[in-house]
Parts: C-alpha cells; structure tokens; sequence
C-alpha cells in the first residue's frame, strides 16, 4: 500500500521566517491553507492508498478529520525528522509498503506531481523531489518506508543521496514545477502570489490578507470531501 505522510505545525510557531510581512494569524492561516491544499493534492492522486499528518494539537487534529485523512499525535518528537520518523511507524503500522513524504507547505503541488513521484518510485529506493533552490528535499518516496532515515533540512538532497547510496538503495531526483516551491521566506511569499498556478485554500487565504486591510475577515474554510482508500 502507497501512503503520503505530511509532517505539520499549525501552532502560533508555524512560519516564523514569515513574520516580516505577516503577523501571528495570518501566518498560522496561510500554514492551515497550505496544508489544506498539499492533502487536497495527495487525495485527488488515484495511486495513493493512505494519507497522514503528523503533528501537535486541536487545529491540526480537526483539519485532519475535516479532510478525512489519519491523524498521528507527535509524541516524543523534538525535530522535524523525528516526528517523519513517527509518522512512517505508523503508516508501517496501517500495511504501508511505500511512504510518500510531503512537506506542509507546498501550495502549488498538484496531484500529477504525486502521480509521477510514484511512477518514478515503482520499485525499492529513493525519490526526491527537489526543491526551487535545487539543494532541498520538498517530497521523498520511501521504498521500503523505513530504507533510509530522513535528513530534511539545510542541504537535504545531497544528504538523502548519500544516506541512499549508504543503505545500497537506488537514488532519483524529480524536477517537477508544483513541489518546487516550498514557502519559507518573505521572497518564497512574493513567488507564490505571483503564481498563476495558485489556486484553492492558499490563494483564497491571501486574498483574505489582502481584504483585511480595509474590511472586517470572515471565515473562508471550506470543507473538504472525504478521502477514500483505494481496494488496492
């Protein structure tokens, strides 16, 4: 079975490095939207079996039912690569034979790039999904879920890579345009709401950044439909 796991934060830490341009609150909304957007992504994939979010608190858990997807409580984790580490436990715990891992904060990826990272990854290894700086990991297929463990982070490509090289495990990058773009930095920001690609819960939460300025927010979630297991 093919899972897609989505480590996520949604507390008032989530994106710091956006504060110069965005207060508590909008910060924590665009996050929420965000990862609204990548589950949406990961649903609309015909190939994928199973999809998770990994992480802390009510906001998240709630978002997690609202999408229809598994909720995994971060336990003991103190790092982003210990809370995958938890979470592709558990997906290995619910018949994963591969694990899709997607960061949070990927608002353009769309579900042909999921179906091309698992084409890519028909048999054992390792594939990548680099980021827009060409240094970073934004997705990474995990065949077998627990082959390497995961070096997300500063440089995290060439750390996969050599991690896959290590474990004996075959070792492909993906270039794809939707997952490339991962929202960290104010100028992250200014690339997103240039985009013609966005669209969903992330164009409509900046929208709603925008309106807050002359006029009173209203809410602006929408609920999204059930996802359901393939029979595979």
């Amino acid at each position: 079975m093919r899972w897609a796991l989505v480590p996520a934060k949604l507390g008032a830490e989530a994106k710091r490095r956006l504060a110069p341009g965005l207060d508590v609150a909008q910060r924590r909304a665009l996050a929420r939207a965000m990862l609204a957007d990548v589950l949406d992504a990961l649903r609309r994939a015909p190939s994928i079996d199973g999809i998770a979010v990994v992480g802390r608190g009510a906001i998240l858990a709630a978002l997690a039912r609202e999408m229809g997807v598994d909720a995994i409580p971060e336990r003991a984790a103190g790092s982003l690569n210990e809370a995958v580490a938890e979470g592709v436990r558990a997906c290995l715990a619910r018949g994963a034979t591969s694990v899709l891992v997607a960061m949070a904060d990927l608002p353009l990826l769309r579900a042909r790039d999921v179906e091309a990272m698992l084409a890519t990854g028909r048999r054992d290894g390792v594939v990548a999904a680099v980021s827009r700086d060409g240094t970073g990991t934004n997705l990474l297929l995990l065949r077998p879920p627990r082959g390497i463990a995961t070096a997300f982070g500063p440089g995290s490509l060439a750390l996969h890579r050599a991690a896959a090289e290590r474990a004996g495990f075959p070792f492909r990058v993906r270039r794809l345009a939707g997952p490339a773009l991962d929202v960290d930095t104010p100028e992250d920001l200014a690339i997103l709401r240039r985009s013609r690609a966005l669209a969903g819960e992330s164009r409509r939460a900046l929208r709603g950044m925008v309106a807050t300025s002359s006029a009173p927010s209203a809410s602006r979630s929408s609920r999204g439909r059930p996802f359901r297991p393939s029979s595979r």
